[in-house]
Parts: C-alpha cells; sequence; structure tokens
C-alpha cells in the first residue's frame, strides 16, 4: 500500500513514522518546505537566541529515509486529484497513491492593516519567517508585534531576546484571551510589563507609517509606537485550499469524521488544517492524535477521534502559564474555584462540571505552580471525579 502525505508538520511527520513501522506499507511525504522536520515551537526560541540552529532540528534527513519515510523536500503539490487517486507537483509530476493525508497545516492571519506591504513587516510560522526575521532585526530598536496571543507573546520574547524595545497590541481586553480568564490574564500582564515589555490592549494596529518601510505603527486609538520591525501573530487559519479546489468539503478546514475521513475516498486530514466537530484546535497535542487515529484507520485498524480539552503550556519572561479544559465556562453547569497569592505571584483556578450525580474536573489555569499544572492535566484527562472542597483545597495549595 502506497501512503502519500502532503505536509511535514507534528501532524505529517507522527503518520509518516508510525505508517512506516508498518508491513508493505510506502510512505511518500511532500512539503514546500526546505528543511528537513523541525518542531514549530522551537522557532522563537531560535530566533530569540536560546537555541541553536542545529538543535531546531529534530533528526538529520537521512535519519528519516532509513526508517522508511521518503520525504521530497521544496516539492510544493498544486493540484490534487482524488477521482484519479494522485497529486499533481508544481513541476508537473503526477504522484499516486492508495491513501492519501492531508496534514497541510495552517497559514498566518494577518488583518486589515494599512501599509502591511511594506519592508520590516513579518508573519512568523515557519523556520524560513525566523531565519529572515533574525536577518532584519538586528538593524532595529524598537520592534511591535501585533496579537498577544500565545504566538504573539513568543515573537515579543523572541524580538526582546535580540535586544529590541517590543511593544505588544492585542485587541481583546487581555492577554492570551483564548487561554486564560480576566484575573489570570491581569497577573500575566503585571509579569510582563515588569520585564519592559509595552502592552496595549483592546486596541489593533491600524496603519504602518513610513516611507517603504516601517518607521512608527499608528493604533486604533489614536497613539502611534514607534517601531523598525512588526511581527503579526494574530492568529491562524487552515491551509485548506488545495482540499477545496479539489472538490473536497470544506468549513474553515477540511471536514473529517470520527475516523479522520474527509469527503473523498481514502483522502484523510489531520493537525491544524483539521475541522472536526466544528473545532480547529490548532494545537500539538489534538495534531499528534489526529494523525494516530488518521493512521489506525488507514491501516484498517478502526478507531475514533474524541476532541481533546486543549491545554497549552507557556514560558515567557520567566512566568510558567498552564491553561488546561474549560477555563471559562459558558453557563451555571460549572463551578470555579480560584486563588490568587497576596503578591500575585502565583495564580491557580479548576473548574468542575455537575455530571449526574458527580462533579467532575474539566478545567484548570495555573501561573507559577508546574506542579500542580502536571497534576490537574492528568485529572483532566481522566475526567475524575473532585468535590468541591477537594477543588478548593487545591486551589489554595
Amino acid at each position: 500500500m502506497k501512503c502519500v502525505i502532503i505536509g511535514s508538520g507534528v501532524a505529517g511527520m507522527t503518520a509518516a513514522l508510525d505508517l512506516a513501522k508498518a508491513e508493505g506499507v510506502e510512505v511518500e511525504l511532500y512539503t514546500d518546505e526546505a528543511h528537513s522536520y523541525y518542531y514549530r515551537p522551537q522557532v522563537t526560541n531560535f530566533l530569540a537566541g536560546v537555541m541553536p540552529l542545529e538543535r531546531v532540528f529534530l533528526h538529520p534527513l537521512p535519519w528519516y529515509e532509513e526508517r522508511g519515510v521518503h520525504m521530497h523536500l521544496a516539492s510544493p503539490v498544486v493540484r490534487l486529484e482524488p477521482d484519479q487517486k494522485r497529486i499533481i507537483l508544481e513541476d508537473g509530476t503526477a504522484v499516486t497513491y492508495d491513501k492519501l493525508l492531508l496534514t497541510t497545516g495552517s497559514c498566518p492571519f494577518v488583518p486589515p492593516i494599512e501599509g502591511v506591504e511594506k519592508a520590516g513587516v513579518f508573519t512568523i510560522r515557519t523556520l524560513a519567517d525566523a531565519l529572515t526575521i533574525k536577518d532584519f532585526a538586528p538593524h532595529c530598536t524598537q520592534g511591535l508585534v501585533v496579537g498577544g496571543g500565545l504566538l504573539g507573546l513568543e515573537a515579543a520574547r523572541a524580538l526582546k531576546g535580540m535586544g529590541l524595545e517590543v511593544t505588544i497590541v492585542e485587541f481583546m481586553p487581555r492577554l492570551m484571551p483564548m487561554q486564560l480568564d480576566t484575573e489570570g490574564a491581569a497577573i500575566l500582564q503585571g509579569f510582563v510589563e515588569a520585564q519592559g515589555y509595552h502592552v496595549f490592549l483592546g486596541t489593533a494596529a491600524k496603519t504602518v507609517l513610513g516611507d517603504g518601510k516601517v518607521e512608527s505603527v499608528l493604533l486604533s486609538n489614536g497613539e502611534t509606537v514607534p517601531a523598525q520591525i512588526m511581527v503579526v501573530a494574530a492568529g491562524v487559519r487552515p491551509n485548506s485550499r488545495l482540499a477545496q479546489e479539489a472538490g473536497l468539503t470544506i468549513d474553515r478546514g477540511i471536514l473529517v469524521d470520527e475516523w479522520m475521513r474527509t469527503s473523498a475516498p481514502d483522502v484523510y486530514a489531520a493537525g491544524d488544517v483539521a475541522r472536526f466537530q466544528g473545532i480547529c484546535w490548532a494545537i500539538v497535542p489534538t495534531a499528534q492524535a489526529q494523525a494516530r487515529i488518521a493512521v489506525a484507520n488507514i491501516l484498517g485498524q478502526e478507531a475514533r477521534y474524541e476532541n481533546l480539552a486543549p491545554a497549552t503550556a507557556l514560558k515567557v519572561a520567566g512566568i510558567d502559564v498552564n491553561s488546561m479544559g474549560v477555563i471559562n465556562p459558558p453557563d451555571a453547569s460549572c463551578a470555579v474555584f480560584q486563588y490568587t497569592a497576596a503578591d500575585t505571584s502565583v495564580y491557580r483556578k479548576i473548574t468542575l462540571r455537575q455530571e449526574g450525580s458527580d462533579s467532575v474536573i474539566v478545567g484548570a489555569i495555573t501561573i507559577n505552580d508546574k506542579l500542580l499544572a502536571k497534576k490537574l492535566s492528568a485529572l483532566i484527562e481522566q475526567r475524575a471525579s473532585m468535590t468541591p472542597e477537594e477543588a478548593q483545597s487545591l486551589v489554595e495549595g
């Protein structure tokens, strides 16, 4: 059986290595990336100077070939032909398959900002992006990051690590709006500002000012912030163009069922590009889990995917932030237990949901408490029962 994978991110590589272990399976992986597999979250560590380039790569290219994964770097796919069970490469080569797995990932979302085409404006998603920024940034003294979410804070840390004065602009009224509540975000903001970052909340980058290159940025609140480099980290969108042009069912991502099957026979999808039950999590644990479900079904070993509670771990400016599962419950079926240290150095939150006669832990936030975060993560994954008294005791430490 010949399995073709498009995309070399964590979902694609997880699937490729697992498929290559199966007897009688030929694995061909195609990617537009010029570099062999690297762990994307390490890109900002490289940019910040805390990790050398060689350590960004998990293994050298021959390592994958030795394990039966035939990687085709710098080989963009321009068309899918599911009726013919083949893909078409940029150079016109047609590659047939028995099973096809789409792990084309996501691309940066750039909000409508006037002047965003000027020199000095970047997105950061790939290693190529990081290398370009690393060449440009030494000529700058001030940087501005659009987006105060997970990637935005990582990008800000990277710029600061290169010696720049950094401003963070977040459209929502708090940092990490998807992962933190109001209390936790306020504590994080205090830490971030104490490290010398400038933070603007509830506003947006409106216009990039400068004669052909970034010199400053006009915000929607009327303030102008000096900057010679601007990094847009305002979220991602699924890379579903190939699938859409091939007639697969799309809804802000490639629609998949619980077996990771798309609407086309023998075509599967996993990772950032896949949309299951209305959700594209775009996080590493989900990508890995979906890839393994897809592999099992490609090999005829029936397995079903269930949405995982999202988990985020971030260390920025010396702060450990962990967010897991339901952290801002939408209704009264949940009870919330919180604790903030007197000096605001530690924050803990647990969310319980009533399910029948039991209360179950479904979410948690910790700031600067890695040991508790690890314990709570396991309990959430197990959907463990927990009494209100136990939850209160845990948050109070």
